[in-house]
């Protein structure tokens, strides 16, 4: 009885060490993302996802062009939330800024510790990130992977959720910039000139992290949805008048 005590102690602490060495391999996910306007954001600012706190902000650095790098981890439980397509949203409502992690596409893979993922600092600018990725993205991938080799060809699928925002915010950007042609006043073309900053953002991030098609595609929307709105006039500028004659 007295060498039976020592063993079940020697297995408790055995026990006992496992665990403790599987927390300390549960460790937290690390990203990066970028925003061109943080709004105060900073370390210890919560990241969310679907109204769940489950990480938070390591580090704001400043980087080319006035924006920012933002390194932030995801709790070991909801490191598979973050997804290759996840785009982390600049969340300023209701108190301190947060960072809220938004997926388009269920079928994208998860995303490894490390990876550096598109930053928006607006729900536009996260819709415009949609608008560059273009139609398709990974659902198509996956239905052309999981259709037999046999198989006739499939009609065209129906329109993803990300292709679905991608125009109504086209459609959303064509009826502003139509307003905007019929109004021509100095607010209408200050919101015109939002828009052309926040793209402008975006397309910056993605030839930054090597997305040149992605720009591309992007510069090609915008400029054909602004393409016949003017510059607002400039108040400030007196006309000069006539010369008088002799």
């Amino acid at each position: 009885m007295d060498l039976a005590i020592p063993k079940i102690l020697i297995g408790l602490v055995f026990a006992t060490s496992i665990l403790l060495g599987g927390c300390a391999a549960a460790a937290p996910a690390h990203f990066t993302t970028e925003l061109d306007a943080t709004g105060g954001l900073g370390p210890g600012d919560p990241v969310t996802h679907a109204g769940q706190t489950i990480g938070r902000v390591t580090a704001v650095a400043p980087i080319s062009g006035g924006d920012s790098e933002i390194g932030f981890e995801v709790d070991h439980p909801h490191a598979s939330e973050i997804r290759e397509d996840t785009i982390m949203v600049l969340n300023q409502g209701g108190g301190a800024p947060s960072l809220e992690a938004f997926n388009s596409e269920p079928l994208s893979p998860a995303a490894p510790s490390g990876f550096p993922l598109d930053g928006a600092s607006s729900m536009s600018e996260a819709q415009l990130f949609i608008a560059a990725r273009g139609p398709g993205a990974y659902g198509q991938m996956w239905a052309d992977f999981l259709r037999p080799l046999s198989a006739p060809s499939a009609p065209p699928p129906a329109p993803t959720a990300a292709e679905a925002q991608m125009e109504s915010f086209l459609t959303q950007l064509s009826q502003r910039t139509m307003a905007a042609a019929a109004a021509s006043s100095p607010m209408t073309y200050a919101q015109l000139d939002q828009m052309r900053n926040e793209a402008q953002g975006v397309e910056r991030q993605l030839r930054r992290q090597g997305k040149t098609a992605e720009a591309d595609r992007l510069q090609r929307q915008i400029d054909m949805t602004l393409s016949g709105v003017g510059t607002p006039p400039n108040t400030l500028t007196i006309p000069r008048p006539s010369p008088s004659g002799p």
